[in-house]
């Protein structure tokens, strides 16, 4: 596929059909799972150079960079290499859209949900790391939850940070999604921040944490 096929699949992403009562005969349901499907690490460069062109708050612009993140992201799951990652990881640094930075939080969380991913050490990840304390709440629990693909101390003491608060009524969420990534980048160290959770009244809290430090735990069989 080259720069003309991308940005034609592009549009078929981004085009809103009204009336139609099976989701899955849209030109948009179709054009995901086409974009799924793709597997050459020739395309990174291409994406690349579309979202440079169309930065800024323009809509037109904004939606074109959603339909890349889409593409981006699932084909990091199939061609992953550090270059291709630290230039996404760089985007997310930069980019302001509140939607499209949720969007493309998650896709960094399938790469290590549905391909078993994670960043390797030396990229840099602090875009992610800043945005776990971002001030937009949809935002700050999307990083956190993508810290799962994030091994590494820094990230795991901004799980910890909010780990070791004591309102759990204030923190649910937080607490919930770091959890969630403790069971992939947690250490033995960081059990005991997950036991109190044990005793939680919030069935969310308790389950995430007990496997939590199941996982630990055989992660740290001989």
């Amino acid at each position: 596929m080259d720069k003309n096929g991308l940005l034609d699949l592009m549009t078929r992403i981004n085009t809103q059909e009204v009336g139609v009562a099976d989701s899955r005969e849209t030109v948009r349901w179709k054009a995901l799972r086409e974009a799924e499907t793709l597997t050459g690490p020739e395309l990174f460069p291409l994406l690349q150079e579309i979202v440079l062109e169309n930065r800024g708050k323009a809509k037109a612009k904004r939606d074109v960079r959603m339909a890349a993140g889409f593409i981006y992201g699932r084909l990091m799951e199939q061609a992953f290499d550090s270059e291709s990652c630290a230039f996404f990881l760089h985007w997310l640094g930069t980019e302001t859209d509140r939607q499209l930075l949720c969007s493309m939080l998650n896709r960094i969380c399938d790469w290590q949900r549905r391909a078993g991913r994670t960043i390797p050490t030396g990229i840099d990840v602090t875009p992610i790391l800043a945005l776990a304390r971002d001030d937009r709440l949809h935002v700050r629990h999307g990083a956190i939850h993508a810290l799962r693909a994030c091994s590494g101390r820094e990230s795991r003491a901004v799980l910890a940070f909010y780990l070791s608060q004591e309102d759990e009524k204030s923190f649910e969420y937080e607490m919930y999604y770091a959890n969630i990534a403790m069971q992939s980048i947690g250490e033995p160290e960081d059990i005991p921040l997950l036991k109190r959770f044990l005793k939680s009244r919030r069935p969310d809290l308790k389950m995430t944490a007990q496997y939590a430090i199941e996982k630990i735990s055989e992660r740290g069989l001989p």
